[in-house]
């Protein structure tokens, strides 16, 4: 591709300003290869794989906000909380978004209401929406693509250093995704870390459970112990590694959730 089709692929992904973000390549499909930084009012955008030659630039406008927000921003208050896009509507309202529930053991934190989840009509994607434990007002979002041409794959809208936590449990389970956060959120609280690698940001909101697990998925076993390992550097009592020997979290259902933690099944 030349820089102008690359440029209306990486203008096509929806990146928020004053955002760095890790993600898939829409251009050699490689996992997680594909940088996108939105800062300082520009795009540019690179791919650490060896054989894509994606990479460019564009600079932005020198607008007043750029200006207000550079060399003001004593004066500049930034609300925290999250407005939700009027694209954002009722999961119902979308027969592959219901499905994605029930496929991914969703359904249940759902209806219970552990977890608030939409459908965005603008990106076809099915959002689990993403609360501040602190005043408990949005502050972000988290998309799924529901189908295979919607770049990338998972997209966080907002707030990006507040995970998803679904679940009131007194143990919790760090875990890469929103879906798999669900599906364990009625034996253990489920927190979802969108990726393999914990934000310094993260680590206060993992501070009130009595044990900690870590739970990613089977192919980034390695990375769960790293964290482990940081968590208990960071002063972290009781952390563990919880090995997925198969499948992820979110392929099976509370009795198989409980007795995989606690030796039990209903």
């Amino acid at each position: 591709m030349n820089y102008k089709q690359q440029l209306e692929v990486v203008e096509g992904l929806f990146i928020p300003p004053d955002t760095q973000m890790r993600m898939d390549c829409p251009f050699c499909n490689n996992k997680n290869t594909l940088l996108v930084d939105t800062t300082t009012n520009n795009v540019s955008w690179y791919c650490f794989h060896a054989s894509c030659s994606a990479k460019g630039k564009k600079n932005g406008e020198k607008t007043m906000d750029y200006v207000n927000v550079t060399f003001k921003k004593e004066n500049v208050k930034i609300s925290e909380e999250f407005k939700l896009p009027d694209s954002f509507k009722i999961v119902h309202s979308n027969n592959k978004a219901l499905q994605y529930l029930h496929e991914n053991n969703c359904w249940e934190a759902c209806m219970w209401g552990r977890a608030d989840i939409k459908y965005d009509v603008k990106q076809d994607r099915i959002v689990f929406l993403v609360k501040n434990p602190n005043d408990n007002k949005y502050a972000g979002a988290i998309g799924r693509g529901l189908n295979s041409k919607v770049y990338p794959k998972w997209y966080i809208y907002g707030n990006k250093d507040i995970p998803f936590k679904c679940g009131e449990c007194k143990d919790a389970v760090i875990v890469e995704d929103c879906a798999s956060a669900c599906a364990v959120s009625n034996i253990l609280t489920g927190i979802a870390i969108m990726g393999t690698s914990l934000k310094e940001s993260h680590k206060k909101y993992l501070e009130p459970y009595e044990t900690l697990y870590v739970a990613l998925d089977r192919d980034a076993t390695k990375k769960s112990y790293t964290i482990v390992s940081e968590l208990t550097s960071a002063g972290f009592k009781n952390v563990k590694v919880k090995v997925l020997h198969e499948y992820d979290l979110k392929c099976y259902g509370t009795p198989e959730i409980k007795e995989m933690f606690y030796g039990k099944k209903d």
